[in-house]
């Protein structure tokens, strides 16, 4: 799975990534490979990370996703882009409010 956070601090992505990575699951950060700097954009990609195995597992990602969403999801970007989570060849789109849970299939 990659998680999209556009105009995130680092050091956000960074935590995000870690809280993930407490479920067991791989987690890492990839950063942007733009040959082009621009100080505009945020030095990260995604944070890219296994999907837990566990129903129980899928409670406790939505649930960071959702703390994190509403937390930063106001952060300003240049781009215009959105938030979003890519779950093989499906993207969606995240909101802020929009419970994350049903991506996962969980209550």
């Amino acid at each position: 799975m990659r998680l999209y956070l556009p105009g995130w601090p680092f050091a956000s992505c960074r935590e995000c990534a870690v809280h993930i990575a407490q479920l067991g699951v791989e987690s890492q950060i990839v950063l942007r490979t733009s040959p082009v700097f621009d100080s505009h954009l945020d030095q990260i990609e995604c944070i890219e990370f296994t999907c837990p195995p566990t129903s129980c597992g899928l409670k406790r990602l939505a649930g960071i996703l959702e703390f994190y969403l509403g937390r930063y999801y106001q952060t300003p970007d240049t781009r215009r882009d959105t938030a979003r989570l890519v779950r093989g060849t499906q993207e969606f789109a995240l909101t802020r409010g929009v419970p994350v849970r049903w991506l996962f299939g969980v209550n």
